[in-house]
């Protein structure tokens, strides 16, 4: 009785996050993938399967960061099955975008995944764009905080390099 009545808490707990965090739950998959529809589809099908399925979230000791994985697993997923297209910036104007989000999933992905290894972009990409400490970082990837401390300073040492003002184009 104490179990169902803590895994009820669990899906109530899912219930609130989705409901406060949704568009942000969005974006973290849209600046994965790069494409509104497919990003809208990764998280309703991550959530419909987390409902749907019967699982067991007492276990669970953090639903939001379970809940990210499993939208960031199926983001892995879908991009194994559909590699990214990459645009030239000159070229982005032309598309038919979804406004601001999509320029800076052009720019950011652009600036990332041609300068980084992909795990530093992602490393990036949690602690700048979607706002997770470094402690939940390592939680979401299984990782040794002092590694994504690590990867996160590389990163920035290179991009800042790239950026130095001597190495931009005049």
């Amino acid at each position: 009785m104490a179990r169902k009545r803590e895994h009820e808490d669990r899906l109530h707990e899912l219930e609130q996050i989705i409901e406060q965090r949704q568009d942000w739950l969005f974006r973290f998959a849209y600046l994965r993938v790069g494409n509104r529809e497919d990003a809208e589809d990764l998280v309703q099908d991550t959530l419909l399967r987390l409902f749907h399925s019967g699982r067991d979230l007492s276990h669970v000791e953090s639903v939001e960061r379970y809940l990210l994985r499993s939208i960031s697993n199926a983001c892995i997923n879908y991009l194994r099955q559909h590699p990214p297209h990459f645009v030239d910036i000159e070229q982005a104007g032309g598309i038919a975008a979804d406004g601001d989000i999509h320029q800076e999933y052009l720019h950011l992905n652009r600036l990332l995944d041609h300068n980084l290894p992909p795990e530093q972009a992602e490393t990036v990409r949690l602690h700048l764009v979607d706002e997770l400490t470094f402690r939940q970082v390592a939680k979401l990837q299984h990782l040794p905080e002092a590694t994504v401390k690590s990867r996160y300073r590389y990163a920035l040492e290179k991009l800042r390099q790239i950026i130095k003002p001597e190495n931009l184009p005049t």
